[in-house]
């Protein structure tokens, strides 16, 4: 286990590093971490509220993770960015600890999955970020390890286990955890070896779980659902859950989408002829550990291409899958020149970088923010110490695991001014804030609470969609500070600021009367 540990290090010091070369990214992020705030200056620790409303999008898990960080170290943005990458750190090495229960005779495939986990740009991405999808695929792979002991004998504590990882999954992001866990566990029979559960003793270890499922998610939930009222109820117990699977509410996408995400997801290791070996359906259905990943991606993956509402970061729970599919196929040889095909994503990014700093990029030309030639300079740098790498490395693996590395590092360096110049909330913070008890409104009706924490707010920012509300709201609060994107000459108003957010700007506003 020495190797996963290894490469478990190895993702934690990248993603400490993506994290200080970005800020913290409106709209998610800055949204979970306003709903933990108010968590903590007032709102209810089972019933979580943004922006003074009820939220019923998510369960409370990061929420109550967020606020043990800050009743330990106090109130501080940096610590509480680890939880994320702290739960995909974990993952990593719950996906080395799977590799060795389904492969016991062979030790080297959990390092080789922990190495391609750890290195793959969409999991750097996401492992990296606060958001929920890090804690479920812990969730998912604890519940994978519990149905891989089910399956080698009657063990009731193996299912206790399932129950309790099912659990942890709701409380993580809700019942979506199922469908992750669900198609592993029903087709069984289909994938597990000579020892495996009979159809009754199935059954029967399936009800034993979801009941220690149902009362560990009950300690939280019945009284979450009375707190809340029939507001609450109808948020989480429908539109939340069942009402996303059968009609989208956001993130509507074609049923293909996964698919044409598929190449990004897998490369660099599954673009090998090795990796592409290990997808065929002969090497899939080869041994029970095989089978057992393959209906476990594969499950998911057709659920979630059913449902409407899709984003990249769903099947995130699916990729210690992959990484351990892929294992069983490394690459042996040393690379060579006619290999260098498998570095077009660096290429790619080495075009980007030169039209942005001869200014042939039409979006970033719009936002009057030009990329600094020193950040593309380091970040040019860093790919081709990447394509180097790539070339000279003896070790095969680990000269490909150089290719997702440095293109996750040289985007970031080369991208970090315009991040922190467009999308850190500070300055914006740091302007409303005094402004909290006056009164805060916005024009924009897409507001997603991303200054309640920036700003340090206790008081719920109003949105305003029409001029008579503008109107009204000023009347009522006349040292209030009004936020608008759109242009507008609002009367009895005059703009004394300007500051960027994201593709626009936020002019602020305040009474003609008391205006600076």
């Amino acid at each position: 286990m020495r190797s996963v540990l290894s490469f478990t290090l190895l993702f934690s010091l990248t993603a400490l590093t993506l994290i200080l070369l970005r800020p913290l990214m409106p709209v998610d992020e800055t949204r979970y971490f306003a709903a933990a705030w108010e968590m903590r200056v007032g709102g209810s620790a089972w019933v979580p509220h943004l922006n003074g409303a009820l939220y019923g999008h998510k369960p409370p898990l990061l929420f109550w993770l967020i606020n043990l960080v800050w009743a330990l170290g106090g109130i501080a943005e940096f610590p509480a960015r680890l939880i994320g990458p702290a739960f995909a750190a974990a993952s990593i090495a719950l996906t080395g600890l799977l590799a060795r229960r389904l492969w016991p005779d062979q030790p080297d495939r959990a390092g080789a999955a922990a190495l391609i986990l750890a290195v793959s740009p969409v999991w750097l991405l996401f492992g990296s970020t606060t958001m929920f999808d890090a804690l479920l695929t812990c969730a998912t792979l604890l519940a994978m390890l519990s149905l891989w002991s089910a399956a080698q004998g009657p063990r009731r504590g193996a299912w206790v286990a399932l129950g309790a990882a099912v659990a942890f999954g709701v409380y993580a992001k809700g019942p979506v955890i199922l469908l992750h866990v669900l198609p592993a566990a029903f087709t069984m029979p289909l994938w597990a070896g000579p020892a495996r559960p009979s159809g009754p003793v199935l059954a029967k270890g399936l009800g034993l779980a979801l009941l220690v499922a149902l009362l560990l998610v009950g300690l939280w939930l019945v009284p979450a659902l009375i707190l809340g009222g029939e507001e609450y109820r109808t948020e989480i117990l429908w539109r939340q859950s069942g009402g996303r699977m059968v009609a989208s509410f956001a993130h509507q996408k074609p049923w293909w989408f996964f698919l044409a995400l598929l190449p990004l997801i897998i490369w660099p290791f599954g673009w090998t002829r090795p990796g592409l070996a290990m997808l065929r359906p002969r090497r899939l259905l080869a041994d029970p550990g095989t089978r057992l990943l393959a209906l476990w991606a594969g499950g998911a993956l057709t659920a979630f291409s059913l449902i409407s509402g899709k984003q990249a970061h769903y099947l995130l729970p699916e990729m210690p899958a992959l990484a351990l599919m892929l294992a069983g196929g490394l690459p042996t040889r040393k690379w060579r020149r006619r290999d260098f095909w498998l570095a077009l994503p660096l290429l790619a990014a080495l075009a980007a970088f030169s039209a942005a700093a001869t200014g042939l990029i039409p979006a970033l030309r719009k936002l009057h923010d030009p990329l600094p030639l020193w950040s593309l300079a380091l970040g040019t740098a860093c790919l081709l110490i990447g394509i180097v790498g790539f070339l000279r490395l003896r070790s095969a693996p680990v000269a490909l695991a150089a290719l997702p590395l440095t293109l996750m590092i040289g985007l970031h360096l080369a991208l970090s001014p315009l991040l922190f110049a467009r999308y850190d909330m500070t300055a914006l913070g740091r302007a409303v804030g005094p402004f909290d008890s006056a009164g805060i409104a916005v024009t924009d009706g897409t507001y997603h609470a991303q200054l309640n924490f920036a700003g340090r707010l206790r008081h719920p920012v109003a949105r305003l969609a029409s001029p008579e509300a503008v109107a009204a709201w000023r009347q009522a609060h006349p040292d209030g500070l009004l936020l608008d994107q759109n242009g507008l000459s609002i009367p009895g108003m005059t703009p004394f600021a300007a500051l960027p957010y994201r593709g626009g700007t936020y002019i602020l506003y305040r009474s003609e009367e008391v205006a600076p």
